[in-house]
């Protein structure tokens, strides 16, 4: 299963960020032990999103956000790491994998 990380944003490329701050991919610009990760494969389940994020650090939780109805992933989701250090590798590990 491919699994494409980050946010789409105008013709740019894929990135994870910190929680809280879309503008930028530095993880020094927001605190954060907490990432948003999109453009996630429609395929992509919670377990997978944390077993791939787990290779960078002890996560805590991993959410594929999904329609209420349909119950299908959104492609996009959060992954919490217990410090924000890990999440800072993370964050440099997986931005603009696909």
């Amino acid at each position: 299963m491919a699994l494409k990380l980050g946010w789409r944003r105008g013709g740019g490329g894929w990135l994870a960020l910190p929680l809280g701050n879309r503008t930028t991919a530095s993880s020094s610009a927001c605190s954060s032990s907490n990432l948003f990760v999109g453009g996630l494969s429609y395929d992509t389940n919670e377990t997978a999103l944390k077993d791939v994020f787990s290779q960078c650090g002890d996560v805590i939780a991993a959410k594929v956000i999904c329609h209420p109805t349909s119950g299908k992933s959104k492609g996009f989701g959060f992954v919490k790491f217990s410090s924000q250090n890990q999440a800072d590798a993370a964050l440099q590990k997986m931005n603009g994998q696909r």
